[in-house]
């Protein structure tokens, strides 16, 4: 047992602590209060101080890292389509003259930097088997949590996804694309197995308007970018009835639930974002790549206001240029003035733990969690004199300039 003290805890689920302690043994978190009171309460226990702060690691809840290689596509500009982006990326993996070497050097240079950032936890989403991926632990890469992703835009696609979800082993978690690359009988089955595992699914929701369109009346530019690919069959049922939002759809669905991530829920009414409430779902936000997406801005005051608390992700370098949690807590700020500090930090940290139901370990400083404490310092926050400030600087000022993982032996 050893005690960890600093100018400023910051715990996220309870208020930050001037002068505090953590109390740590078996990598676990035993107790936590004012540096004085833990004192008296652990004599002779030995101590380290930091300067600045520590905190819990950062979870992205949102991340493709075989998409890593692919970081050369332009943002979105008023002539192009979310599907135009589509096509270019499937355009560039297909046509990319690499090797699996370069790609899976891509995604480990990429989550070293995600480690060296802070972030303890990634919820990766990948179309192809990745043993790298599954084979860990890595001692500079966060925790990774595979989804081998799905979608079935056609009859036949649908057969081969059924296939080959029907020989994966258990312990490979599952996600499904989204609502117009998927057939509703394919989100079904990958909900019922992912139910039964008791894994979470993770599914891309509401990015851009034109998935009202295709939900209404299998209309508009999906629609399109179907038929464009041969993969307009029918395989779609909602065509004849129509659904007034994709939240609405996957409730129709019964797909909704508490092991449900929304990832982006952009084009959302207040109507949906009851029933993900009320089904208890998750949502993941991704403001930097939605930004280089052009597709718009989630309601986040609305989703707050109902007593949701959305995750936080990067995407991949494919939609985002800049793959950082600190970056996207900037962006939310920004693009949502009127949402307190204190409520994106815990996005990017107890948001992401909830989603993934994980926050037994993540997420917070609390006692019984996992001890992957991080401490983060810089001139500004250095020269804090009150809580505000700190949360103000730790959303608004980007990446720390120092970031290291408090460990047994540091």
């Amino acid at each position: 047992m050893q005690i960890l003290s600093a100018q400023w805890i910051v715990p996220i689920a309870a208020p930050i602590i001037a002068e505090g302690s953590l109390v740590v043994g078996n990598e676990r978190i035993l107790d936590i209060g004012k540096r004085k009171d833990i004192l008296a309460r652990y004599p002779g226990l030995p101590e380290r101080s930091y300067d600045s702060v520590i905190m819990p690691g950062l979870i992205n809840a949102h991340i493709h890292l075989e998409l890593a290689h692919l970081n050369c596509i332009a943002p979105a500009n008023k002539e192009s389509s979310f599907t135009d982006w589509i096509s270019q990326v499937i355009s560039m993996r297909e046509s990319w003259m690499g090797n699996r070497y370069e790609i899976v050097a891509a995604f480990t240079s990429l989550l070293c930097d995600q480690y060296a950032s802070g972030v303890a936890l990634v919820a990766d989403i990948g179309n192809e088997m990745y043993p790298e991926l599954y084979d860990q632990p890595q001692e500079d890469w966060p925790e990774v949590y595979r989804m081998l992703e799905f979608l079935a835009p056609s009859h036949k696609a649908l057969l081969a996804a059924e296939e080959k979800i029907a020989n994966l082993a258990d312990r490979y978690p599952i996600c499904v694309h989204a609502a117009y690359s998927t057939a509703s009988r394919a989100l079904l089955s990958a909900k019922l197995r992912s139910r039964r595992l008791g894994q979470v699914l993770s599914i891309h929701a509401a990015e851009s308007a034109d998935e009202l369109d295709f939900l209404q009346n299998g209309s508009g530019k999906f629609r399109d970018f179907l038929e464009k690919r041969k993969s307009w069959d029918g395989v779609f049922t909602f065509d004849e009835q129509g659904f007034a939002g994709t939240v609405v759809y996957f409730d129709h669905l019964g797909i909704l639930d508490d092991q449900t991530l929304l990832v982006h829920a952009i084009h959302v009414s207040e109507y949906e974002l009851k029933l993900v409430t009320e089904r208890r779902a998750h949502i993941c936000l991704c403001p930097g790549s939605n930004r280089f997406l052009a597709v718009g801005k989630a309601p986040v005051k609305k989703m707050l206001a109902l007593g949701l608390l959305p995750a936080l992700g990067t995407d991949s370098p494919a939609s985002n240029k800049d793959i950082d949690l600190w970056r996207e807590m900037q962006v939310l700020s920004f693009e949502h003035p009127d949402v307190p500090h204190e409520s994106i930090l815990a996005m990017a940290t107890l948001g992401g733990a909830y989603a993934l139901h994980r926050d037994n370990d993540y997420g917070s400083l609390t006692p019984g969690r996992c001890a992957k404490i991080l401490h983060v310092s810089s001139i500004a926050l250095q020269g804090c004199r009150d809580m505000r400030q700190i949360m103000e600087i730790l959303v608004t000022d980007g990446r720390p300039s120092k970031i290291s993982w408090i460990t047994a032996d540091s």
